[in-house]
């Protein structure tokens, strides 16, 4: 086969790799919109995620792996800083997006926020994967390989947003570029390709065959639990909810009150007047524990499953965190972590004076007034088995919520409201007291015990906090203040949520003589500190010297913190640096190897003098085609200052091995070698440290316009 033939065979295969590339290219702008379910939204920049990858496997096709290879990595941190520079990122982002991001991808709940870090996460595995494809896609023994690591990365991505459903869409399209790219066999010129499949009456069917096993073989795992593949158990618990009640009434206590949220709905509706920010499902038997796994996540909470309203909360105290609900939170404009359950929405940023937050949300069912609804059912246990029969005394007969809105209607009526009244607290043996003897307590205590006495009839109760406001709303507006602060009791009722029950007294207790507490059971709302003498001033010291070493451990941990992502980003920056420097060194001790391991002891000889020249060129020397040995050994004197004898002689051995015929020229090849090293060892001591990193990575004798004609 002639030259012509061969070099329109290597055209035609190069052309049909790059068709390849870019039918992997269009796959994987599929995966990148496909992508946007993990964050409930289209995300435009991991749209262009494999765009630069591709255009380095395009253009450098033909070029030697190393070199594909330091452009890989350059485009992949290309697109990482694109995409986070398009959602208003940093250049911490951008570490953070190959080190802290995966970790913080999987401790977010879905949708996760659309946060520059994670967005750049999500761009980082799409241009890593096509770069992984490309660089497979251009093997000839190879064929499919390449689509392992797009299958890999489209099932992470359904994976990581399965909660948003099955979209069957994506993985038809990802089918039939599949069938493309499989019937694209790396062979033969891309018009040899184009013609056979012109003749293959079996695409199409295959086509179809194949987007149906993608669609049936999504439909399992799109629908599996978010839990299992995003879980990242134990999680750390949220502080700040230690005890939402305890903050409810330091909020209701404050004297004078002050105004927390105003609340602006999107039409002239009446606002609900009920807001909920916690809800408390666990009693242990002294206190409602609100030990919440809280985690990031983006702006959708929920769906909207009965009449739905928008509302736009101003924040009036940046003390405050929590987002006030009517009902189940279904969306928020801004950066926050809830639960699995969505009982508590917490902004993860504190909020600035007068900041404006737009929430939507289910409303709550209203009332109890509509008797063909159904309370759902939870187990009576053995902590609220004891006071079945007291409940069902209080509640008379019916069905389920005839009978507690009947014990609403009880305690209402019939209990006393006092704020004050002794043994307040929430432990099991005040709550039976309250319930069963006195009747007579704070508004917590009427909380506790109608979910207790729910619980017993078997129903699902809780405990919720929040606020009622005292008035009902102007024009569309609300005014949430600390002294609308409030704790109320709820009931689950099946498909429609969370109905509020209010079994406290209108009126609070008038000034009579309350019965005398029972000194057995009384104990305080909760553990008085002990009375302990002055501190002494030497504990004082202490104490301050602590709290300075704590500060300076605090510095030194910020300080240290600081570097570390100082040195991680001039990592990433000097990586593409790292790497040009090992591929030049590289190039260049394999060719001095060859060199070395030549079978020929002639070759050896020219071999060191070759390597030899390089260094020369490398140093500044020009070398013509028709120079000769001796010519280039007298020109590279002012190079090499005492090492002229050995390099005079390695161009003699040189000039010997090529046109002569030494008798044994085995015993000449260690003498070459020696000169060579002297002269190595003069050119490096003959130089500063500087000059001989130049001398190094120079790329003069690894050009074709600049390097020696020496033969090698």
């Amino acid at each position: 086969m002639d030259e012509p033939t061969i070099a329109s065979n290597s055209s035609g295969s190069t052309g049909l790799s790059r068709v390849r590339i870019g039918v992997l290219f269009i796959a994987y702008t599929i995966s990148g919109t496909a992508a946007g379910a993990i964050f409930d939204s289209l995300e435009w920049s991991l749209l262009i995620a494999p765009l630069a990858p591709t255009i380095a496997a395009l253009v450098l096709a033909t070029r030697a792996f190393p070199l594909r290879l330091l452009s890989a990595g350059a485009s992949i941190v290309a697109s990482v800083a694109i995409a986070v520079w398009l959602t208003n990122g940093s250049a911490s982002d951008v570490v953070d997006a190959f080190t802290a991001g995966p970790q913080r991808l999987l401790s977010t709940d879905w949708p996760s926020p659309a946060r520059p870090d994670l967005i750049g996460t999500v761009a980082a595995t799409l241009a890593i994967a096509t770069a992984l494809s490309a660089e497979l896609a251009t093997r000839r023994r190879w064929h499919l390989l390449p689509l392992l690591p797009l299958f890999v990365t489209y099932v992470a991505i359904v994976a990581m947003s399965a909660p948003a459903g099955v979209n069957l869409v994506w993985p038809l399209a990802l089918a039939a570029t599949s069938a493309i790219f499989a019937t694209l066999r790396n062979e033969g010129s891309l018009g040899e390709r184009l013609m056979l499949l012109g003749g293959e009456r079996r695409l199409l069917p295959l086509l179809v065959i194949a987007g149906l096993i993608a669609g049936l073989v999504s439909v399992p795992v799109a629908m599996a639990s978010r839990a299992d593949p995003r879980r990242n158990d134990p999680a750390q618990l949220s502080a700040p909810l230690l005890d939402p009640i305890e903050a409810t009434l330091a909020l209701r206590d404050l004297d004078p009150p002050i105004e927390l949220h105003t609340l602006e709905g999107s039409q002239d509706d009446a606002l609900p007047t009920r807001w909920r920010t916690a809800a408390l499902e666990s009693y242990d038997g002294q206190r409602w524990s609100p030990t919440l796994t809280l985690r990031p996540i983006g702006r959708t909470l929920g769906v909207a499953t009965n009449e739905s309203i928008e509302v736009d909360i101003r924040f009036l105290n940046a003390d405050l965190q929590l987002v006030p609900f009517p009902g189940a939170p279904i969306a928020v404009d801004a950066l926050i972590e809830t639960d699995q359950d969505r009982t508590v929405v917490r902004l993860i940023e504190r909020p600035g004076a007068a900041d404006v937050i737009a929430v939507t949300a289910n409303l709550a069912p209203s009332s109890a007034d509509d008797k063909d609804r159904i309370v759902a059912a939870r187990e009576i246990d053995e902590d609220v088995s004891g006071l079945t029969d007291l409940a069902t005394t209080l509640s008379g007969e019916g069905t389920l919520l005839e009978q507690l809105t009947q014990l609403e209607q009880t305690m209402r009526n019939e209990f006393i409201l006092d704020s004050g009244a002794p043994g307040g607290g929430l432990q099991r043996a005040l709550i039976e007291r309250f319930l069963r003897d006195t009747r007579r307590g704070n508004a917590e205590q009427f909380a506790t015990g109608f979910v207790l006495l729910a619980r017993s009839l078997g129903a699902q109760a809780r405990v919720a906090t929040g606020f009622i406001a005292a008035d009902d709303a102007v024009e569309g507006t609300l005014q949430l203040s600390s002294e609308d602060a409030a704790i109320w009791p709820e009931v689950l009722m099946v498909n429609e949520g969370w109905l509020a029950f209010n079994p406290v007294p209108d009126v609070e207790a008038s000034g009579a003589t309350p019965p005398p507490p029972d000194p057995q059971v009384q104990a305080p709302a909760a553990p008085q500190p002990p009375i302990a003498p002055p501190p002494d001033a030497t504990e004082n010291n202490e104490t301050i010297n602590e709290s300075d070493e704590s500060d300076s451990t605090s510095a030194f941990s910020n300080v240290a913190t600081v570097l570390v992502r100082g040195a991680a980003v001039a990592g990433i920056l000097l990586l593409p640096i790292v790497a040009l420097a090992a591929i030049i060194l590289g190039a260049k001790f394999r060719r001095q190897r060859r060199r070395r391991r030549a079978t020929d002891p002639t070759d050896r000889i020219r071999g060191s003098w070759a390597t030899a020249t390089d260094a020369l060129v490398d140093a500044g020397l020009f070398i013509g085609h028709a120079t000769t040995d001796s010519q280039i050994a007298s020109d590279g004197e002012g190079f090499v200052d005492s090492a002229h004898r050995e390099m005079h002689r390695l161009a003699k051995l040189s000039s010997a091995a090529t046109f002569g015929a030494p008798e044994r020229p085995d015993l000449l090849v260690e003498d070459a070698a020696t000169c060579l090293d002297v002269l190595n060892h003069s050119m490096a001591t003959e130089r500063t440290l500087w000059q001989r990193l130049r001398w190094r990575l120079s790329l003069r004798s690894l050009r074709s316009g600049t390097r020696s004609p020496v033969a090698t």
